[in-house]
């Protein structure tokens, strides 16, 4: 564990835990420092070596600075004898939306779930007394409950009742000095700059994360605040800071490579600048500026650098596009894939069966990541999707995002609530002129932009630091009403009481949300400790973890290092917690089955064997467990095990055992269907590797069995005359004897490397060099093959394409001294 760091996050926690018993400041000044510390330090700081994932720090320090304002406003409303909120008409229908998404999940741990494999739910109840896949539920929906209550709601009613007419441009100003660090700290980045890491990090291919640790996160964040920039440089005198930060902020965004965000920046920077003109709120002068600037962001867009480290400029990651524009058919599916979009097809996919079947109330609030692995299975056998399994967090788009989860009735009343903000400050923009018009529709615009970005396939509204800001801007709109509803309750015994178990509430939120980050801080340095091999270390910080906040991959962890010190019913006991925290990784059903096929129950082996496959049926080790327990007691298991190989080479085609297990099981089905089938699954065994002895053996036995006969049986007679006739040098009978072998078995690599050898030996170069070429076709690491098209290249005087091949030979094979002394004729005597 990183000692130093922790000492920091403590540190960094203990500020605002002094200004919360500092007895010399007032309430409302102690709340007013929380929040401007609120917008700065979470957005900055992270820490490199102490949790996984380095915003995990800015999430709990986040969400326990929002609960920590609250809970300082309910101690100054119980002395004051009196709660007062602002409530703003769009505060409805966002109450609606929350209330319909609680009823969505409470439904969904009600209703009766589906799932393959019901038996395993039921021997977890039977040896642990609990019902992991409700417990997952569980673990998951308040997950994402507690995030809407913090996150979205608190947030956005500090913005809206708590900031002030005077504290409205402090605010502002505090958090374009933040976007500025946080820009700058991004474009160094994409540069090849580091200021934090020990070295330079590429997890994005070049793309910046800055202090966000994702650059989807950096540039939302940076979105939001672009339109209220460009309202503080029309408003004021004063401009060469807001000039630098939007130039900044928009630099930035162009080095996340995000492209959702330049969608979702375009409508927002778009839609200001139609609303300044139809409002008529820009003289000349301001318009000129506004039109230069804009001016400076077209050439910065068209003209941004590539990173120093990897990845596109900015103009190519548009025109990557072209992939799935102008698809070549003549190409193979495969290789007219692209990622981002195939896999948010995948996603989408996967969204809208969640959709179809649970059409009124969705799958439920929070439950996307939980139930997404099981409706992606059954697209992984297309082709096209294949590459691009993923365990999706989020459904990459916002409408599928709330339709999949809370269905039509709550999708409805998102609409509702996202019409309501617009007329809404539409309202707010009419009532104002001048600078407050600009700032009004700079808040507005920023918020739709956001809601683009994550339409166009941005999950950022649904992640700590850009959500919050989003909730912060739309609070800060409201807040400029001046005719909202004051709200004031008095304090009655009964208000007393229920103020005080809202409180308690708030402390049990802050708790679970430090035990949490503890639980996170614990995992890491327990699997640091796991993958240098000192597994008794990492059981003691992997224990902790569990004890402070059970979450699947510390579960799932310390599981793993149980089965490594042979505490079997410990890992058995661990894994099923995994699974109480999460159970659509099929990784921990894979172990969980490992572990009962250890213990010889093969009844609750083969039960998560098939989970695994169900959950991911391109799990290959998965097929080749269960595989192995069915061939153990083939004649029980011969139809299901014809079934599971079956459908494995659909994946793994390229499998020469499989092929041959699959020959092996039709053999012993031995119908005469069966029969062909099997000598086809020989076949197939045998032209991904024609020295696969057992795979000729089982062919033999059952054309044998049959009395019948196949050429590919004769191939390894016809290999021994090869060689033969090599050692004898009788080079013309070895030409037809290799032809004839790769007429049985076109992907022999022997045949075709000893044809192109011979070939070369007569001086026929060029027949040789093609040999070659089909041979590393089919063998593309091997050394001699490469070596021998070397030479042939050299022969025939070709010495870049010999360079390209000498090159490659040492790549694969450093100490190959005849390539390293070709490379050297050739860069000497061709300077």
């Amino acid at each position: 564990m990183n000692t130093t760091q922790l000492h920091i996050s403590y540190f960094l926690l203990a500020i605002p835990a002094f200004i919360i018993v500092y007895p010399f400041i007032k309430i409302q000044t102690k709340i007013k420092s929380i929040i401007y510390y609120l917008l700065v330090v979470p957005p900055l700081f992270f820490f490199t070596d102490l949790t996984r994932n380095p915003y995990y720090f800015q999430i709990a320090l986040l969400n326990i600075l929002v609960l920590v304002i609250w809970l300082l406003f309910l101690f100054r409303s119980y002395k004051e004898q009196k709660i007062k909120l602002y409530i703003a008409p769009v505060d409805v229908p966002l109450l609606c939306f929350f209330g319909i998404a609680f009823i969505s999940f409470i439904v969904a741990l009600i209703m009766k779930q589906q799932y393959l494999m019901p038996e395993i739910i039921d021997t977890g109840k039977k040896m642990f007394k609990f019902d992991y896949l409700h417990l997952s539920m569980v673990s998951e929906g308040t997950k994402k409950l507690i995030f809407t209550l913090v996150n979205v709601w608190l947030s956005y009613w500090i913005a809206s009742n708590f900031i002030d007419e005077n504290m409205f441009k402090k605010v502002y100003n505090v958090l374009f000095a933040v976007a500025v660090a946080a820009a700058g700290y991004g474009i160094f980045q994409y540069f090849g700059i580091e200021w934090i890491w020990p070295q330079v990090l590429s997890p994005f291919g070049g793309r910046s994360v800055s202090t966000f640790g994702n650059p989807n996160f950096i540039s939302s964040y940076l979105l939001l605040l672009c339109p209220v920039i460009l309202a503080f440089i029309i408003n004021s005198k004063n401009k060469v800071f807001y000039i630098v930060a939007l130039l900044a902020c928009f630099g930035s965004i162009l080095c996340s490579l995000t492209r959702s965000t330049w969608i979702g920046l375009f409508a927002a920077m778009s839609l200001m600048v139609w609303y300044l003109f139809r409002e008529k709120e820009l003289s000349k002068q301001r318009l000129k500026l506004v039109a230069v600037l804009a001016g400076i962001g077209l050439l910065m867009f068209l003209f941004w650098p590539k990173s120093t480290i990897a990845g596109p400029s900015t103009i190519e990651r548009i025109m990557e596009l072209k992939k799935v524009i102008n698809v070549d058919k003549n190409l193979p599916v495969r290789a007219t894939t692209y990622g981002p979009v195939h896999q948010r097809q995948l996603i989408w996919s996967c969204a809208w069966n969640m959709v179809s079947e649970y059409p009124l109330l969705g799958r439920g609030w929070g439950l996307f990541e939980l139930f997404y692995p099981f409706y992606q299975g059954k697209y992984l056998y297309l082709e096209m999707l294949r590459n691009f399994r993923t365990h999706a967090n989020n459904a990459h788009n916002e409408i599928l995002e709330v339709w999949s989860q809370t269905g039509t009735i709550g999708f409805g009343i998102y609409v509702w609530f996202i019409v309501c903000v617009l007329f809404y400050g539409k309202k707010i923009i009419k009532h104002y002129s001048g600078e407050k018009k600009i700032i009004a529709i700079a808040l507005l615009c920023s918020i739709v932009g956001m809601v683009v970005d994550n339409i166009f396939g941005n999950v950022s509204i649904h992640f700590c630091v850009p959500a919050f800001l989003c909730w912060w801007n739309l609070g800060m709109l409201v807040s400029l009403d001046p005719s909202r509803k004051i709200y004031e309750i008095k304090l009655t015994k009964g208000i007393k009481f229920l103020t005080f178990c809202i409180a308690i509430f708030l402390c049990f939120l802050i708790f679970r949300i430090y035990k949490q980050f503890m639980g996170e801080v614990n995992y890491f340095a327990g699997f640091k400790y796991s993958k240098r091999g000192e597994i008794k270390h990492a059981i003691k910080f992997l224990e902790k973890s569990h004890k402070c906040y059970p979450e699947v991959n510390s579960e799932y962890e310390l599981g793993n290092c149980y089965a490594r010190e042979n505490q079997i019913d410990d890992s058995v006991r661990a894994y099923y917690q995994a699974l109480g925290a999460n159970c659509g990784y099929d990784e921990i059903h894979f172990n969980l089955a490992t572990i009962y096929a250890r213990k010889q129950d093969f009844r609750n082996a083969m039960m998560n064997y098939s989970e695994s496959i169900y959950i991911n049926p391109m799990s290959q080790e998965s097929y080749l467990a269960l595989g192995n327990i069915f061939l153990k007691n083939v004649d029980v298991y011969l139809e299901n095990a014809i079934k599971l190989f079956e459908k494995s080479v659909i994946f793994y085609p390229e499998n020469m055992d499989i092929w041959n297990n699959l020959g092996f099981l039709y053999t012993k089905k031995a119908t005469p269907e069966a029969v062909r089938k099997a000598i086809n699954a020989y076949h197939k065994a045998l032209e991904l590797n024609p020295e696969f002895e057992l795979a000729r053996h089982n062919l033999a036995q059952l054309l044998k069995s049959n009395n019948m006969s196949d050429p590919m049986l004769d191939y390894g007679t016809i290999m021994s005359q090869v060689e033969e006739r090599i050692s004898a040098k009788d080079w013309n009978k070895v030409i037809p004897l290799c032809k004839k072998l790769i007429s049985i078995s076109p992907k022999s690599f022997k045949a075709r490397f000893y044809l192109a050898n011979t070939l070369f030996t007569l001086g026929q170069i060029d027949e040789s060099i093609e040999e070659y070429s089909k041979a590393l076709d089919i063998d593309g690491n091997n050394v001699y093959a490469h070596t021998n098209l070397g030479l042939a290249y050299y022969q025939k005087q070709d010495y870049p394409n010999a360079r390209k091949e000498f090159e490659t030979v040492l790549r694969l094979d450093p100490k190959n001294q005849l390539a390293r002394e070709r490379l050297n004729w050739i860069g000497n005597n061709l300077k």
